[in-house]
């Protein structure tokens, strides 16, 4: 359905549960370039966001909701720490608001939850998403994780992420056989595994020379019959966790770093 090259790593991809929108950034290490990008997956139209490109480097991705990408900056960009939250409209690439001495920790169905760096025992607050003002709600740190495990499940209900399976685990050996019978391959360290109601998809790796690994993609029907298979990557040190995403029947992958690839599932 969609191809892009960005020519560059895509470094994260949020999607934006209200607009339907997926967010991008994508980073190039060679010029220090960070971009922001937009997809509609209704018309399947991608737009870059205007931001200054001095200042993108030093920014990255946090999530997206209601229109509105929330960018973080760093406070010791030595370690990479996370400081200071910027509201970036999808639109246009506008800045809503900034809250510089606070960091981005999750999103959960009463606002934005944040933490002070500086004081990480500290209470987190919860802002508003359209503004960044304070709500007056302050949680704990184990209440921030459930708030925003509780609402992960409502913000993504229209779309399927991928369960990993470790090597040793049951379900690995079981999807592992299931390879080997469909493709004559030898799975190994992890499987990435998800089913629909027309399909399995499936990423696993296999073992390459000098102990590289490759990672590939391939989807079944409900037979077990392959439709397709593409290689995301080779030459791959480790492995990754959400190699994919399905978002409304559509198959969302970044093949070779830096390609997004969106194919449409049987329904």
């Amino acid at each position: 359905m969609f191809t892009y090259d960005f020519k560059a790593a895509v470094w994260r991809i949020r999607l934006d549960s209200t607009t339907g929108n997926i967010a991008l950034e994508v980073r190039d290490p060679e010029v220090l370039l960070t971009r922001f990008y937009t997809l509609d997956t209704e018309k399947y139209t991608l737009k870059e966001l205007p931001l200054p490109q001095v200042q993108a480097w030093w920014q990255g991705l946090e999530d997206a909701e209601q229109g509105i990408l929330y960018l973080h900056g760093y406070g010791n960009r030595q370690l990479g720490q996370h400081k200071g939250i910027v509201a970036i409209a999808e639109a246009d690439g506008s800045k809503g608001w900034e809250v510089p001495e606070l960091a981005f920790y999750g999103i959960s169905a009463a606002g934005l939850v944040a933490y002070d760096p500086e004081q990480p025992e500290a209470p987190l607050q919860v802002l508003a998403l359209a503004t960044g003002q304070p709500t007056g709600v302050t949680l704990s740190q184990w209440q921030a994780a459930a708030a925003v495990a509780q609402f992960s499940p409502i913000r993504y209900r229209y779309c399927l992420y991928p369960v990993l399976y470790r090597e040793g685990e049951p379900y690995f050996e079981e999807v592992r056989a299931f390879l080997g019978a469909q493709l004559r391959v030898q799975a190994v360290k992890a499987i990435e595994y998800a089913e629909t109601g027309a399909n399995l998809v499936v990423s696993f790796y296999t073992e390459e020379a000098a102990g590289k690994l490759r990672n590939e993609l391939a989807i079944f029907d409900l037979e077990g019959v392959l439709h397709q298979k593409v290689q995301l990557g080779s030459g791959l040190s480790g492995i990754g966790s959400d190699t994919f995403f399905i978002f409304k029947h559509n198959l969302h992958f970044i093949q070779n770093k830096d390609i997004l690839q969106v194919f449409r599932l049987l329904a």
